[in-house]
């Protein structure tokens, strides 16, 4: 028993040290257990003779490993100095990578912007931040995730391929700036993914945090794609533009607009007496196509609150929906932030399951999770699965084979977190 505990110890403070954010955290004296990681499985429809072309909305919930989570020491302008950094940012920096920066305390809580560059001085942003980060608040370096992260390099879930974009299923991301779409295939000829109309690699084009994309389908059949990283639960400050937006939202498993989208902070959607005068807000399920709303917030002193528009329901608002649900919010004002809370918390009524739906001959999916630490000899490590972070199952025994645990996927659709469980045999 002894031997487990300090071998689980010990490989915590290895991971701690080398900057890796994949502890061990012991559940009794013979078990410990890492952090849990999000895999979802999405089916994505295909095109039909009724339906020549079929879109699916996407979020991106689940984020690349941090590159730093820690202080800020030092804010001017632009330009933050990070706790135990100073003199050597340039080393957080990935090479032909998009960063981001996260705040996760303080008054600019869920404040997120683009990095520049990385400085030995400094982390230099895309604005100036000292409106959003002070001194002492604590904030999260990420890179944003690139279409081959999220689709494979090499295409991994199959999407319809051409040598030119209107030929091919499309991957879109919408730019707010510009109210225009960047469009994306993959050329069936030079076997990489390109911008529409642009001559070059685009493999690590930019799923910029924290806006959704959507996939259009052209091809028939129904696809499976499986979505994974490291949950993202904290709140986030949507910047919102004049026209239409694109969201993702942070996990938060009540699932509903009453819980995501707060009334009662700094940062609230844009209220009117009646919908062409208030933010509208839609959000998109995957996989069902399911819309939910148009919803918007009321400011009519005798009818103030969530109403669904042409729907005299006000319980609308507090009805559930699948939590990887795409916002699209479309605002007619200036520019602004609207707040979008997440939340682990077990949720108070029991989550809706969504039906596995397997497809006929549909692909196997496999998972990983990292683990970049060899085990000591007489330890065992399974794979568990849960749906709520509450209740756990095994779902396969796996072996590390360069620094990951692979496994099957269940088949159809789901919602589901896995972690890793190592045991003393």
């Amino acid at each position: 028993m002894r031997f487990l505990y300090l071998s689980i110890g010990w490989l915590s403070l290895a991971l701690g040290i080398v900057g890796i954010f994949l502890p061990l955290l012991p559940v009794s004296a013979q078990d410990a257990v890492t952090i849990p990681r999000g895999i979802y499985t999405v089916k994505v429809p295909g095109a039909t003779g009724e339906a020549p072309v079929v879109r699916t909305y996407l979020g991106i919930q689940l984020m690349p490993t941090p590159r730093f989570v820690g202080l800020v020491t030092q804010v001017s302008g632009n330009t933050l100095v990070l706790q135990s950094q100073e003199g050597h940012h340039q080393q957080l920096d990935t090479p032909e990578r998009k960063s981001h920066v996260h705040v996760l305390s303080g008054a600019g809580t869920g404040f997120v912007t683009d990095v520049e560059q990385f400085d030995p001085g400094g982390i230099v942003c895309s604005q100036d931040v000292t409106d959003w980060i002070k001194p002492g608040d604590r904030i999260r370096l990420r890179t944003h995730p690139t279409i081959s992260e999220l689709l494979g390099a090499t295409n991994r879930f199959g999407l319809g391929t051409g040598t030119e974009a209107a030929d091919a299923d499309n991957v879109v991301i919408w730019d707010p700036e510009t109210q225009q779409e960047r469009v994306y295939y993959f050329h069936s000829t030079r076997q990489r993914w390109e911008e529409k109309d642009v001559d070059a690699d685009a493999g690590n084009a930019a799923f910029r945090f924290p806006h959704g994309f959507y996939i259009v389908r052209r091809s028939p059949g129904t696809l499976r794609i499986a979505l994974s990283g490291e949950i993202g639960s904290d709140p986030v400050l949507l910047p919102v533009r004049t026209g239409a937006n694109v969201f993702s939202l942070p996990v938060n498993l009540s699932g509903s607009l009453d819980k995501i989208v707060r009334m009662d902070g700094p940062h609230p959607v844009q209220s009117g007496p009646n919908a062409s005068s208030a933010d509208i807000l839609t959000f998109e399920e995957p996989t069902t196509g399911i819309q939910r709303g148009p919803f918007y917030h009321s400011s009519d002193s005798e009818d103030a609150g969530w109403r669904e528009v042409g729907v005299n329901d006000s319980t609308a608002a507090a009805q559930r929906m699948d939590f990887l649900s795409t916002l699209i919010l479309r605002r007619d004002g200036e520019a602004g932030h609207v707040l979008a809370e997440g939340s682990l918390e077990p949720p108070a009524l029991p989550m809706p399951s969504l039906p596995p739906d397997p497809e006929p001959g549909e692909i196997p999916l496999t998972g990983e999770l990292p683990f970049p630490i060899q085990l000591p000899a007489g330890v065992a490590l399974v794979v568990e699965i849960s749906t709520d972070l509450q209740t756990w199952t095994t779902h396969a025994n796996v072996q590390l084979s360069g620094g990951k645990a692979t496994f099957d996927l269940p088949s159809g659709q789901h919602r589901a977190f896995y972690r890793l469980r190592a045991s003393l045999n």
